[in-house]
Formats: C-alpha cells, structure tokens, sequence
C-alpha cells in the first residue's frame, strides 16, 4: 500500500480517538450539569428549608396534612397526618429530581422558606405598592393603576370591578390581601401574577 493510505488511515486513528474523547467529555459534562428541582428554586429565589428551621416545618406540616386528601397539593394522597420528620425526608427525595419534574410546584410550596406574595415580587426586580389603609402612601400609583383596571380584560380573580367610589382604594383592599397569600396557599402563582400587574411598580 502506498505511503499516503497509510497517512490517511493513521488521521483516520487519531480522528477517531479524538472523537471518542471528545463524546466521553460531552457524557461526564450532561451528567455533571444535570439540574434538580432544589436548583430551580434556589434559581427562582426561594430559600431552600434546613432541618434547624423547626418553626417552619411545623407550619407547613400542618399546612400539609390540611391538604392530605388532596393529590394535586401533597406528595402523596393519605389519610393520615404526617410529621415534621416524614416531611423533610418527602422534601429531600422531590429536591433531588429532575427541574422538570412535576413535583416541583409542590416542593416550591411544602420545602422552602415561607414567603408572601408581597415578599416574593421584590425577587422578580417589583417593589409591592403600600397598602396600608392610613393615608394616602403610592396614591398616584395607586390611581394610575385603578384607571387602567377597568377596561382591562386581566383582572383579579376576585375582583370584577372597582365600584364607582375611590376607585383605587378598591384595588389597594384587594391587594393588601393578595400580598399577604403565603407560598403554601392556594393560588399562589395566580395571585402573585395579578400583583406583579396590579400591585407592584418596577424598582428599575
């Protein structure tokens, strides 16, 4: 065989050891990279609950064994109550699965830190307008918002309209009582929609 067979079949080798390299460092990195759900909270500015936080734990057990018989809110459907202990152990299991696993939206209510609606729209880069009921804080705010929410086709679930009297008190009410939503109620991603547009300013 001539020498330039061979000189292509040697880059031929080479070419394909590289290769081979190359896929097995593609393999070692997707398993390395490899995203959990505890990665997407702590993404989405959720603090992840330690065992230390025993005050926690015990609301949101109760919280949980409220919801027990509900398969779309618990890890898994009972009958009976759990403890902070079974709890935590439930919670380490979930956090350990894929992102994209359909425990997520039940991890981000039953194993990270409480939150409010209010609280939590300060990690999306809004500022929660004041809704305290003395005086008149954000009231230009506050009336630029009402003058845009009647004709507005996304309302507040619980909020088909302002009344005909101080339009923006209405709407300041109502979001007083969305800010205050925990994490672990029901509704919270529909409610903190509705307060990142009718509730909140941007802080840039």
């Amino acid at each position: 065989m001539s020498k330039l067979f061979f000189s292509i079949a040697g880059l031929g080798g080479v070419t394909g050891l590289g290769g081979g390299a190359y896929l097995l460092h593609l393999n070692s990195r997707s398993v390395t990279e490899k995203k959990t759900i505890k990665d997407r909270l702590q993404k989405a500015g959720f603090q992840i609950l330690n065992d230390s936080e025993s005050q926690h734990w015990k609301t949101l057990k109760d919280a949980y064994n409220a919801a027990k018989g509900e398969e779309s809110k618990v890890f898994a459907k009972s009958n009976s109550d759990i403890d902070e202990g079974k709890l935590r152990e439930l919670c380490n299991s979930v956090l350990e699965k894929g992102e994209e696993d359909a425990s997520y939206s039940k991890a981000k209510r039953w194993c990270v830190v409480p939150t409010t609606v209010s609280d939590y729209l300060g990690k999306l880069g809004r500022r929660a307008l004041s809704t305290a009921t003395s005086g008149e804080v954000d009231k230009t705010q506050w009336e630029d918002l009402a003058s845009k929410y009647e004709n507005s086709q996304d309302k507040i679930a619980s909020l088909s309209s302002l009344g005909s009297d101080k339009k923006w008190e209405s709407l300041r009410k109502e979001c007083g009582t969305l800010g205050a939503k925990k994490n672990y109620e029901d509704n919270f991603d529909s409610n903190l929609a509705s307060s990142q547009t009718w509730c909140s300013v941007s802080v840039s």
